[in-house]
């Protein structure tokens, strides 16, 4: 069955294609909660559809099985985390590395979804996850995306590629691996302070090391 949108506000959509898509939201919703809390194996859609009010076959009006409704519910919840803050990642630079703890920030803010994204990170490096290519290709893709954003915002030739690909490594790093200590005990983390402590200290580190060569 093709996908419908996500977004139940959309002018465009009639009444049987705004419940439609309200419905999907709540699925979605639901998926999040549920994941979250007993990881993508523990969760049936029975749980799943439970939660939302339906049975498992109207659930499985909306989603064809539980990895479809996984691989929407991952955009789903980029979708809910892109463009956060006062600038875009896309914008380069030092903006760019800012946004990061922007990022952090809101993702401290949405607990929820923050814990769905760390409990699936952690199960993707299992056999056969089937979010395993997602998250490889998404922490190459941000290693390269914060590379860039570093080599913008130094515009330092004597910097080595070599070094500013271990310091976006290590930003990365520092990303997903606070988010485990937040989720932990949040009181005792402020995920966006340490993202932006990390950002600045990776930045000292490569100026000096430029200095000193």
């Amino acid at each position: 069955m093709p996908s419908t949108p996500t977004d139940s506000t959309a002018p465009a959509l009639g009444p049987r294609a705004r419940r439609s898509a309200l419905r999907r939201k709540e699925i979605l919703e639901s998926a999040a909660r549920t994941i979250g809390s007993r990881g993508f194996a523990g969760a049936t859609l029975a749980a799943i559809a439970e939660d939302v009010g339906i049975s498992a076959p109207s659930l499985l009006h909306h989603f064809r099985n539980k990895e479809s409704l996984l691989t929407e519910l991952i955009d789903y919840r980029d979708d809910v985390s892109r463009d956060v803050g006062t600038t875009s990642f896309d914008t380069g630079g030092q903006a760019a590395l800012d946004h990061l703890g922007d990022t952090a920030a809101a993702n401290a803010d949405n607990r929820g979804l923050t814990q769905l994204y760390a409990v699936l990170l952690g199960e993707s490096i299992t056999e056969d996850h089937p979010a395993q290519s997602y998250f490889r290709d998404r922490l190459s893709g941000l290693r390269l995306l914060v590379r860039d954003a570093i080599l913008a915002a130094l515009a330092d030739p004597a910097i080595t590629e070599a070094d500013v690909l271990e310091a976006s490594a290590a930003i990365v790093a520092v990303m997903d691996g606070v988010q485990y200590q937040f989720l932990l005990d949040p009181d005792s983390v402020d995920m966006a302070a340490v993202t932006r402590r990390a950002i600045r200290a990776l930045l000292a580190d490569l100026r000096n090391g430029s200095a000193a060569d």
